[in-house]
């Protein structure tokens, strides 16, 4: 028997389009976003339900015959982000295929950075552009009263051969005003938390949650489209007491230990900060959890870090990116190397382990500056690092750029994964796709493998974390199609 249904919400799942042989390492994370839609569809008297593909790891063929047999759905919505819009695609093309009478909707950060090209090229029949939170509510109520005034803030349809778009939706100022997540819609015990997280706890990554504080960033990066979804710079939060009785949920209903907090810029208000620890380490909250961050090196002092890891938060990681300071001006971080080095410094005198990210192939990026950046990485030492690779994505200045500068960009959205076999970086004057790809390739295994880094591991994590680093990391040598003797 079908479950009736007004609305389906689809996480699509393609770990092994995205992340290839290293997909076992891959964290899986709730999708956050439709989960508070599913909460407002509740309040609303919307029928709702969520099938997570990615966390049943199911391929879009799996996804869609479970789909049809499993859920009799009036509407059905996708979320995705670029690196998961071919699998995204595949689905819609099957629910099209399979289930003809069933109106299908697609939002999120890729959507909304391309509505009007996602139209064109998916089997989709509205696009959400902005925060879906309410424009997917009204979408169903529309279908089930067969209106077709669809007049919709954010939403993008095609009528009589032509696109129609109705800009981007805003969501509440209040952030306080959204519901939390409908967790007991997801398959709780199926997410898994980053391995590096769970180094402290035997590579146990179970029990894993995100939460957010805030929506939105003050900055813009040129590798990073997060405010595609919001239509400007800026940032909204959450108040303590609300962010915190939602982790007191998780810890209590679902044993959640490991905690990912996905705040773009968890540190951008140090005020904030030390209110959402207080509140923590008031509900005896700190030594329950595992948490991490994402902070910036100017935001990064001793009391605010100290008071953090007193609340649970034993991991920060910081966006470095370059280890040229001309080339960090370029990227608009309005940060230093020397801001960089006592960051660093700062995050080793309080206990708190430190994440580095790096970023190769930026604008001005040549081979001489990214050796900077993997010396740089090799002089800080962080207790674990990310060597990310420039990806335009749609909705990045570095994606204007491309256009106007004509370079090559991905013709099939999985190019977008760091660790696919066909991934395209963003060229640029100065060296080329295959170079950046090579010279991170090669930065990655330098810094794990060399014997400071594996020390400082063994020293703090054990032996036992090393032989993971070795067997389970370094042993999965990435493919590239482009390497012939791969």
């Amino acid at each position: 028997m079908t479950i009736k249904v007004d609305l389906l919400l689809v996480n699509p799942g393609n770990r092994l389009e995205q992340f290839a042989k290293l997909n076992e390492l891959a964290t899986v994370a709730q999708p956050l976003g439709i989960a508070i839609i599913a909460s407002i569809a509740r309040e609303k008297g919307v029928s709702v339900e969520i099938f997570d593909a990615e966390a049943e790891f199911l391929t879009p063929d799996e996804a869609v015959k479970v789909i049809v047999d499993r859920y009799d759905p009036v509407v059905i919505g996708l979320t995705a982000f670029t690196t998961k819009m071919t699998a995204a695609g595949m689905i819609l093309k099957g629910i099209k295929q399979l289930m003809p009478n069933v109106v299908k909707v697609i939002g999120g950060h890729h959507p909304s950075a391309i509505p009007e090209k996602t139209l064109l090229d998916e089997d989709v029949d509205f696009v959400v552009a902005g925060e879906g939170f309410d424009p997917i509510i009204q979408l169903v109520d529309k279908v089930k009263s067969k209106s077709d005034d669809y007049k919709i803030e954010g939403l993008w349809y095609k009528k009589s051969g032509k696109i129609v778009g109705h800009g981007l939706a805003a969501g509440p100022k209040d952030l306080d005003k959204l519901p939390y997540a409908s967790w007991d819609l997801l398959p709780m015990d199926k997410y898994r938390a980053h391995h590096w997280q769970a180094w402290d706890y035997n590579l146990d990554q179970s029990r894993y949650a995100l939460i957010y504080t805030s929506l939105g960033c003050p900055f813009r990066c040129e590798f990073c489209s997060v405010n595609v979804v919001y239509g400007k710079r800026g940032t909204r939060f959450r108040s303590a007491k609300h962010v915190v009785g939602e982790i007191k949920l998780l810890v209590e209903n679902y044993g959640i230990r490991h905690i990912e907090i996905v705040d773009d810029l968890f540190t951008v208000n140090k005020k904030r900060v030390y209110e959402f620890c207080n509140e923590m380490i008031a509900h005896n909250l700190g030594d329950k959890v595992n948490m991490w961050c994402f902070g910036r090196t100017d935001t990064v002092e001793k009391d605010l870090v100290r008071k953090m890891k007193q609340a649970g938060i034993n991991w920060i990681f910081l966006g470095i990116e370059s280890g040229d300071d001309d080339v960090l001006q370029t990227v608009a971080k309005k940060q230093t190397l020397e801001k960089i080095r006592t960051a660093n410094e700062i995050l080793r005198e309080t206990g708190i382990y430190i994440g580095g990210n790096y970023v190769f192939g930026l604008g001005d990026d040549t081979l001489q500056t990214m050796q900077k950046t993997s010396q740089l990485a090799m002089d800080l030492n962080t207790d674990y690092a990310n060597f990310f690779l420039a990806m335009a994505y749609p909705g990045t200045s570095l994606y204007s750029e491309a256009l106007i500068n004509g370079y090559e960009l991905p013709e099939k959205w999985g190019q977008y994964g760091f660790f696919a076999p066909d991934a395209l970086p963003l060229r640029n004057r100065y060296v080329s796709s295959t170079d950046i790809l090579d010279f991170r390739d090669s930065a990655f295994e330098k810094y794990f493998s060399s014997k400071q880094y594996q020390n400082m591991v063994s020293d703090k994590f054990g032996n036992h974390i090393v032989d993971f680093i070795n067997n389970s990391i370094l042993n999965k040598k990435i493919h590239r199609n482009h390497r012939s003797e791969l």
